[in-house]
């Protein structure tokens, strides 16, 4: 972000910002590319989600890597909606991401930019102080599946996947979908909520060096971390307590965590995948045949190396929130079907 030019700012704050253009680019799209995308039959809609952190970026790329889904790209930034008449190349050097966790992206990088669909059509509803659980309308779910066909026009693909860590909002009407798959990954919750607040100061810190970073996140509805954070706004018992809690304390990124997964289990369907960071680190081909026998793909070659995350030093917490989290990360290695 920090490289983008003047007028490349100017071009994601002009189509980016304003709804009535960017939904606009989505008719005129339609009316284009639409009678193409009509025939173009999707056989898979693969929805990754979990809280920032557990691994979804990983898997998406593993998934990714088999060249058989299409996705929203780095290269369809910023024209997000029209990704048929905004098609092209970037030549972007590979370089390690913003969040310095040895994930590699460039140019042709897939990212979670159908957020934008959510917040264009849904007018930011559900952004308050926090982030809501919501049910989509049918006439918007049905624009949204119309915007996926004409992303698998644009790539050539018929299978769609998507890393969404906002999709934890409205997985009542992902999984509605037909031939919906949705994996929700979690990770052991003080190694996480270490990793959330280190990447909180980090991402902050870059905000204040530069605005851009910060219109950037909420362009896009990324609220996990950074100056204008937005918790995710699930359970009654972190609406009443969160604010007990300054964002520089662990106990803050604890009760989040809390938070986030308790409401997971409360809502859980017996068709959602559940999968470990910590199983994703250490067992990677455990996993990818799992992930692999649940999809419509060929077995995953074996890893040839192993993702060593950074590991965090034991923080001094709340003992109570400790074993309330602990006993939701038990509950949720129970429900793991690998």
């Amino acid at each position: 972000m920090s490289s983008y030019s003047k007028s490349e700012k100017i071009l994601h704050k002009l189509y980016l910002s304003n709804y009535f253009l960017s939904k606009s680019s989505l008719e005129l799209e339609e009316i284009i590319f639409g009678p193409k995308a009509k025939n173009i039959l999707v056989k898979e809609y693969v929805f990754i989600t979990g809280l920032a952190r557990s691994g979804t970026t990983a898997l998406m790329n593993k998934i990714f890597g088999t060249n058989e889904y299409a996705s929203l790209q780095y290269s369809n930034m910023p024209i997000l909606l029209s990704p048929n008449l905004w098609n092209k190349k970037l030549k972007i050097a590979a370089h390690e991401r913003a969040h310095k966790d040895g994930i590699i992206i460039d140019g042709n990088s897939p990212e979670e930019f159908d957020e934008y669909f959510w917040k264009a059509f849904m007018k930011d509803s559900y952004i308050k102080d926090g982030l809501l659980p919501h049910t989509v309308e049918e006439e918007i779910v049905n624009k949204y599946l119309t915007y996926i066909s004409l992303i698998c026009l644009s790539k050539q693909k018929q299978k769609y996947i998507s890393k969404n860590n906002n999709n934890i909002l409205r997985l009542s009407t992902l999984k509605k979908i037909n031939n919906s798959k949705i994996f929700i990954l979690f990770r052991e919750p003080i190694s996480h909520a270490s990793s959330l607040m280190k990447l909180h100061r980090s991402f902050s810190d870059s905000q204040r060096e530069d605005p851009f970073v910060l219109d950037y996140f909420n362009y896009l509805g990324h609220h996990e971390f950074g100056l204008n954070h937005k918790p995710f706004l699930l359970t009654s018992n972190f609406i009443e307590t969160k604010s007990q809690y300054d964002l520089e304390d662990i106990n803050y990124w604890l009760i989040l965590w809390i938070n986030y997964y308790e409401y997971v289990l409360d809502t859980f369907d017996d068709s959602y995948m559940l999968i470990s960071f910590e199983s994703l680190v250490n067992e990677p081909d455990s996993v990818f045949e799992y992930v692999s026998k649940n999809l419509q793909v060929k077995p995953f070659p074996n890893s040839i190396k192993k993702h060593k995350p950074m590991i965090y030093q034991p923080v001094p917490c709340n003992l109570e929130l400790q074993n309330r989290a602990k006993q939701v990360y038990n509950k949720l290695l129970s429900l793991i079907k690998y």
